[in-house]
């Protein structure tokens, strides 16, 4: 058996896919995770709250009047109450099976995160590869899917689509205030790392880079903040699938086709090399890619091929950009992968 992983029992993947059913239908939406609504009598009339805890304090967001409209929105929220205790027993049941749990802390953020995923962004890094390994039936081996760091990619297109529909999301009150990362080697640039306050935690937004090369960030209109441009990103958040966030009472979020997060992490590991990066962060990539690709190739094989097709498809350089770090995966991985057409 590959050390990488471990099959999950199929009682353990179905509380997930249970857990994904219920937040895929679950009335829970117009207020963030955490919150609740509590009520004040004011000279005689009623007026309702939403409350949240952040960094030890209690913050209160004045919703309304007491009115039918406002009602309305407190039966939601009752309602969502039970169906959060629901899917955090799911969630306990998975734990109890083996699946992967993110720290509490972690769950936390992406619980707050949770309008940002609605609004169509993506969840990447190994958060990503956690949950994709959760949806397979398998869990990684730790050191695999540890992070400290909470990667969300978007496309600054939607965001505009979708901030000329609705009001631009608020992500300072959704993350708690937290401290802008202000980039070192440009401090006029706005920021697109933000630390959370009271924890190590840092989320990162990212975003494709289409066309000639820049450094500058992104303005992401849907989000009223910026993020940085990465070269290959199109590819893998071009397709996307529902997943389930793991800790509290789970939080639904979308992540990259696992055939494409694969073939994606092969790119990102040869450019680390060539641009000099981490050498520990290019080895997780060729891990993820490593195990990933042999779980699919057992039980999705045609998710390969349907990710390298798509791929093939951009050009020699995505196609030289997989087979340059082809030398670096198990022997066996490398077989998988020329099967299906990989030169």
């Amino acid at each position: 058996m590959d050390a990488s992983f471990q099959r999950l029992s199929l009682l353990t993947q179905t509380a997930y896919a249970r857990l994904l059913d219920q937040l895929g239908a679950s009335t829970v939406g117009e207020l963030a995770s955490g919150t609740s609504l509590v009520s004040k009598s004011i000279r005689g009339h009623r007026y309702w709250y939403a409350q949240t805890r952040v960094g030890g304090r209690k913050i209160q967001r004045y919703v309304g009047p007491d009115s039918e409209e406002t009602n309305r929105l407190v039966e939601r929220w009752r309602r969502s109450r039970a169906e959060a205790t629901s899917r955090a027993e799911l969630v306990a049941m998975a734990r109890a099976g083996g699946a992967y749990v993110v720290p509490a802390a972690e769950a936390r953020v992406l619980g707050r995160l949770a309008a940002v995923f609605r609004m169509g962004g993506v969840l990447v890094g190994s958060h990503a590869f956690a949950v994709l390994g959760n949806s397979l039936g398998v869990r990684w081996r730790e050191a695999m899917v540890r992070t400290g760091d909470v990667d969300v990619a978007t496309d600054a297109r939607i965001g505009l689509a979708v901030s000329r529909e609705t009001r631009p999301l608020d992500l300072d009150a959704l993350l708690g205030d937290p401290i802008p990362r202000v980039p070192i080697l440009h401090p006029t640039y706005p920021a697109t790392s933000f630390s959370i306050r009271g924890t190590s935690i840092e989320v990162d937004l990212l975003t494709p880079l289409v066309g000639r090369e820049r450094s500058r960030p992104i303005s992401i209109p849907g989000l009223g903040v910026a993020a940085t441009p990465l070269r290959f990103l199109d590819y893998l958040i071009e397709e996307t699938q529902p997943g389930a966030v793991l800790g509290g009472e789970g939080v639904l979020v979308n992540v990259p086709r696992p055939g494409r997060f694969a073939l994606h992490k092969l790119i990102v590991a040869s450019r680390q090399r060539v641009a000099g990066g981490s050498p520990t962060k290019s080895r997780k990539d060729v891990e993820q890619a490593n195990a990933l690709i042999r779980v699919l190739a057992e039980d999705l094989p045609g998710e390969l091929s349907l990710a390298w097709k798509a791929l093939a498809g951009r050009g020699p350089a995505w196609r030289a950009a997989v087979a340059s770090t082809l030398r670096r995966l198990d022997p066996e991985v490398v077989e998988i992968l020329r099967a299906r057409g990989v030169p």
